[in-house]
């Protein structure tokens, strides 16, 4: 069922205007939001912690809805990409990198010869950023598999219609070395939350969470220039597309291979934390982002809801879920 709703909603994308789908996608996804109670717990703990607050705090609940009703945004325009051209999607575009820019940064990254790692969050219109870099240069971007074999083709088909190269990341890490042995951009969303036995760890928001450092480990070995950088949306739901990129981080290895790994995820973060603070709603994450600490659970005026329509309606988006959080959206 999720899969035929997802096949409808690519095909219903190229024939409804924006207006519509954006009318459409943020109260779909606010549902959502009210259903998966599970993932609404979630989102709200990660919104408290980058608040400073309470889960309970009227605050992070809000934002937390914010950000669900913003993914609806990024689903709508998911679907249509494909339908738009790069003319189409520059004219909406604002460079909000001081000069001289977002693509003159990336030029920077490239010019040592070794390549460079585009990183962001899931954060804004991700997918778009991607598009909008492969107007500039070739880029590839590392993706998760989908268990669901369609559901994978389908959206791996989405993304390739959009000129990207696309690397699975449950691959050997040869591709992303030899896309970067060749000066190219490879591009990756890197808060993937894991247990403290596989990750590393970084201060975010002022608490430790674990990441996986591979990222960290292929700039290191390959000697490519981290590129901090978003696309994120406005709140008036305009056309408009904001592009940012942060200054290049060059990576200096110093022998601790374990203590350089750390070192540059942590300049990722800082660099990730930086645009979150000032736009938190924009962060589609849907996963506890940090460990959690012996709390009181939080308090919910509205339980769980095991009807057939509450069921439905979380199993029929659980598959735009996926799409920000890969294969682990059901974890």
């Amino acid at each position: 069922m999720v899969y035929y709703l997802t096949r409808f909603a690519s095909w219903l994308a190229g024939r409804v205007p924006r207006p519509v789908r954006l009318a459409l996608g943020g109260p779909i996804t606010v549902l959502v939001y009210y259903a998966w109670v599970a993932k609404r717990h979630a989102t709200i703990a990660n919104m408290a912690h980058v608040l400073g607050v309470s889960e309970n705090d009227p605050r992070a609940k809000r934002l937390a809805r914010d950000s669900w009703r913003n993914y609806g945004r990024y689903i709508s325009d998911f679907f249509y990409l494909p339908n738009a051209t790069f003319d189409e999607l520059l004219a909406r575009m604002k460079d909000t990198t001081p000069a001289p820019g977002s693509f003159a940064y990336i030029d920077q990254a490239l010019a040592p010869g070794k390549g460079a790692i585009l990183v962001s969050f899931h954060f804004g219109a991700w997918d778009v950023a991607a598009v909008m870099v492969r107007s500039h240069v070739p880029i590839a971007i590392v993706v998760e598999s989908f268990d669901d074999p369609r559901m994978d083709k389908l959206v791996m088909e989405q993304r390739g219609k959009l000129g990207l190269d696309l690397i699975r990341i449950e691959k050997t890490p040869r591709r992303i070395l030899r896309a970067l042995q060749e000066n190219q951009v490879v591009a990756v969303a890197v808060d993937k939350p894991v247990p403290p036995d596989q990750g590393v760890p970084v201060t975010f928001f002022g608490k430790t969470c674990y990441v996986p450092g591979g990222i960290a480990q292929l700039a290191l070995k390959s000697g490519a220039t981290i590129l901090p950088g978003y696309c994120r949306y406005d709140k008036n739901y305009s056309e408009t597309y904001y592009l940012g990129a942060m200054p290049p981080i060059f990576p200096h290895p110093t022998g601790d291979k374990r203590a350089d790994t750390i070192g540059l995820m942590q300049q990722m973060y800082d660099a990730m934390e930086e645009i979150i603070r000032q736009y938190p709603d924009q962060w589609e994450m849907f996963r506890r982002f940090w460990p959690q600490d012996n709390v009181p659970a939080l308090t919910s005026a509205t339980p769980e809801s095991h009807t057939p329509a509450a069921t439905q309606a979380t199993q029929a988006t659980q598959a735009a879920a996926s799409l920000a959080q890969g294969e682990h959206a059901n974890d």
